[in-house]
């Protein structure tokens, strides 16, 4: 096997959840790395503990501003755009703001990488885009109807979008991963998954924690084994080595569109015993009506990314994934 080249690639949004643990395992490949942030939502922290690992460039910036790309875009090979805004109830009450920093931005970044002849250009994306489809139409392709029941979902297919167009005039390489449910921390210590985000595993967190009186679980009696939804937990770090997996083999032509989650539902009631189980006691729980929107069920098909890329996620055991997340939530 021929040895993998070292690559330089530009990480927008390197501050946040999943950019940095990207990041840091692109360092750990022994890649250059160059991170993109404002700090209105990612970390200065984080920034730190990165460069406690190695040399990374940090550019507080947006990465949509054309003069700060130019020089930063000159002998890049790849693009990891993580940087966007990703909260369903903020994109409803304020869809133009998704609009500007989820596609125009993204437009703006892609023009310049193509000007600069970056090589590839790899997007974030979420299951978002799937909106909420019937429950005799599990498990989610890549090819099912995009149907996005919010303005993030719709933002990120307007995202997708351009980099298709993109591709099909022969512009750049592109690609797009479409996330599940994320949740972990890097097993080493280094990063912490942000548990004040408003996620379940967050919120389960936290009731653990004693930093709030009870959790609730929203809808009981939907027709699954337990009665609580179920969705498709992923570990942080695996979609991490997905995009390590796709810079190696992107190329132009089509764009290639990957779901990377862990293939089969958990529900939320297994959650809650995982959180409990890793904090040695139980959590209070309140059972509430479904919330309007909600499905009974979703979960990824992920074998289009295990046979093209040779990609299988490390993390299958919802045990040990919560297990990262707890242990990073109460160390130093």
């Amino acid at each position: 096997m021929a040895e993998r080249t070292s690559k330089k690639v530009l990480v927008t949004g390197g501050a946040g959840y999943v950019g940095s643990h990207a990041a840091l395992e692109l360092m750990r490949a022994g890649h250059r790395v160059t991170i993109i942030d404002t700090l209105e939502r990612g970390s200065a922290a984080v920034i730190e503990r990165l460069q406690a690992q190695g040399p990374i460039e940090f550019i507080q910036g947006d990465c949509g501003d054309h003069s700060i790309l130019s020089p930063v875009l000159e002998d890049m090979d790849a693009i990891m755009h993580f940087a966007a805004y990703a909260k369903i109830d903020e994109s409803v009450k304020f869809p133009d703001m998704y609009e500007k920093n989820n596609v125009d931005v993204t437009r703006i970044l892609l023009d310049c990488a193509v000007e600069h002849d970056v090589a590839s250009f790899m997007l974030s994306s979420t299951c978002a885009v799937y909106g909420t489809p019937s429950d005799t139409k599990r498990p989610v392709t890549e090819n099912s109807p995009l149907a996005a029941a919010n303005p993030y979902g719709q933002s990120k297919i307007s995202a997708e979008n351009l980099l298709r167009s993109a591709a099909e005039e022969g512009r750049i390489a592109t690609g797009v991963l479409r996330y599940f449910n994320v949740l972990g921390s890097d097993e080493q210590g280094v990063l912490k998954e942000p548990i004040e985000d408003p996620r379940l595993v967050s919120a389960c967190i936290q009731s653990a924690l004693g930093n709030r009186e009870t959790l609730t679980v929203y809808g009981t009696e939907y027709d699954t084994p337990d009665g609580t939804a179920i969705r498709d937990f992923v570990h942080v770090t695996d979609i991490a080595g997905a995009h390590l997996a796709f810079m190696e083999a992107i190329e132009k032509g089509p764009m290639r569109i990957y779901n990377v989650g862990c293939g089969h539902g958990i529900s939320v009631r297994s959650i809650i015993k995982a959180v409990e189980k890793a904090a040695g006691h139980g959590i209070p729980v309140i059972e509430g009506d479904p919330r309007k929107g909600d499905i009974s069920a979703i979960w990824a098909d992920n074998s289009l990314i295990r046979s093209e890329l040779g990609w299988e996620p490390r993390y299958q055991d919802i045990n040990r994934m919560v297990a990262t997340s707890w242990q990073a939530a109460t160390s130093d």
